[in-house]
This record gives structure tokens, sequence and C-alpha cells, in this order.
């Protein structure tokens, strides 16, 4: 298991990522990402002899025919990782290893080394004082080292932020792509929503891990605590009852993400800062291989 104390003591990024990945793959036989650069091609009738497993089932309830999905195989798979840098990715509580945007940061730099591993051109994205900033995809040598670089440079600050990144990556991907997105989704999910709609009827695969404090998610502040939103500076006073309503409208906003994703089959996962990131790459792995 990968000790997230330990993890908060190393230093750089370089040594986090590979710190993380390293110990994923350690029980994983093979590049836990095998299939990304195969694509879909067209729909055959199902022939005695072919797996069952390979049935789309969906399209056999729209259309009542069985058939398989063909593939084929793209020997330059292009990923884009997609960095949110609102000012709310710059929390940290006390019980976390890292603050969101550092955990992002770490994540996004792992996943940067599987895929620049297994000959995938990689490029990040994210906005740095609501100006782009936008590293395209390649696997050189170097790239890995220019992608730690870049993602050192994203510093969360303003508003938010992923709906607009998302917005001017429906411009710039012109190629059926992976993008991956790092964010804590904590704006409103139809702000988002276009753009996610996008980028997927472009045909581009997307997966999003959501980093969230744990402070976040259980609201253990007490009465009488001041809190301050880091993204308007509004400032309110912690009233009896509050930790409920809190629950609520996060639970509320929770649910309107999950089931936008759910429609349009992106895998999602959330990724807590106070455990083991490896948990949350394992259970987002888990459903791409269920929705393919």
């Amino acid at each position: 298991m990968i000790d997230p104390g330990l993890l908060a003591t190393l230093s750089g990024l370089q040594l986090k990522a590979r710190y993380v990945m390293e110990g994923f793959l350690s029980g994983v036989h093979g590049s836990p990402f095998h299939g990304l650069s195969v694509e879909f091609s067209e729909y055959r009738d199902y022939q005695p002899g072919d797996d069952p497993r390979s049935i789309d089932w969906r399209f056999f309830a729209r259309t009542d025919r069985l058939c398989v999905k063909r593939f084929e195989q793209e020997t330059n798979a292009r990923c884009y990782l997609a960095c949110d840098t609102s000012a709310s990715m710059a929390y940290r509580g006390d019980r976390a290893w890292a603050g969101k945007m550092e955990a992002a940061r770490i994540l996004a730099a792992a996943l940067a080394s599987l895929l620049l591993r297994q000959n995938d051109a990689v490029g990040c994205l994210g906005l740095a004082g609501g100006s782009l900033r936008f590293l395209p995809p390649s696997k050189i040598p170097s790239q890995f080292g220019r992608i730690l670089g870049r993602l050192e440079g994203f510093a969360p600050g303003g508003g938010p932020a992923l709906a607009p990144l998302l917005s001017q990556a429906t411009r710039l991907f012109h190629r059926r792509s992976l993008v991956l997105v790092l964010s804590d989704l904590l704006e409103p999910s139809r702000s988002a929503e276009t753009a996610f709609e996008r980028l997927r009827f472009d045909g581009h695969e997307c997966l999003v891990l959501q980093v969230l404090d744990p402070d976040e998610i259980d609201f253990p502040f007490a009465e009488g605590a001041i809190l301050e939103d880091l993204e308007t500076g509004l400032r309110r006073e912690a009233r009896p009852g509050v930790r409920q309503r809190y629950v609520e409208r996060f639970s509320a906003a929770m649910d309107e993400w999950k089931s936008l994703f759910r429609r349009l089959e992106v895998p999602h996962a959330v990724v807590r800062t106070d455990e083991d990131p490896r948990r949350a790459l394992g259970r987002l792995l888990t459903e791409r291989k269920r929705l393919r």
C-alpha cells in the first residue's frame, strides 16, 4: 500500500509521480491502460463462434440486432491531461497529504509517465490567469520533462476554470484522443455539460479524476468557524445546522455530475487527498472497462 504520509514528505513532482505509479503497477500485469490506442471502427453482425462478451448489448437494445464491435489499431494514440486551475484547487485540510492542485499534478505526472512508457503521445493543458497553457502531445524522449515543467507552472487562482478549459479543448483536439480531466468539479455541471457533450460527439474518450479534500466531503467544521470561499472571498459563519445543509447541497451537486457522466458514458472516480491515490486509479480503470 502507498503511504500517504510518506508521499507527503517526498520532494519533487517527478519522485512523487514515480512513487504513485510504480506502487500502482506493482500488482498489475502489463499496462492497465492497454487498449487506449485501439479505436472503434464499425459494427458487424454476430457470428456463431464469436465471443459473447464482444456483443454490444446497448446496440442490441436500440436495434434488436446482435452485433459485435470491430476495432482498428491506431499506431499514434494521442492523450491530453486537462488540469482544472480554479482557486478552489488550492485547498488543503489538516488530514490531506497534499493540496488538491498538488495531488492533481502528481496524478497527471504519473499518468503521463505510464502513457509515454507505452509509446503514446501525451500533452497537457490548463489555464493560467485566464490564458491557455497548452503543450501539444508528443512521445519524444524529452516530453516527460516538458510535461513536468508545464504541470509545475499550473497554479490555482481565479473563478471556475473547468468549463472554459474544456471549451478551448473542443477547438484544439482535431483527432480522436484520450482526454484525462483532473478537477474538483466544484462548479455546476451544466457549465461544462456542452463541452463534455462536444468532446464525446467528436469521438474523444474522456476520463475524469475528481480531486477532493476530505473536509469538502465530511464538513468537520464546528459551529462558530468562519469559512471563506477561495474563489469569491465571501465569508460565512458556520451556524447550527449548517453541516446538514452543506452535505445535502454537496451531495445534490455531485449527483448532477454523476448523472452527466452516466449519460455520456464517461468513467469517473473520486480521489480523496487523505487516501491512497491508487484506489481512485483502480476505480477509474474498472469503470472504464465496464463501459467499453
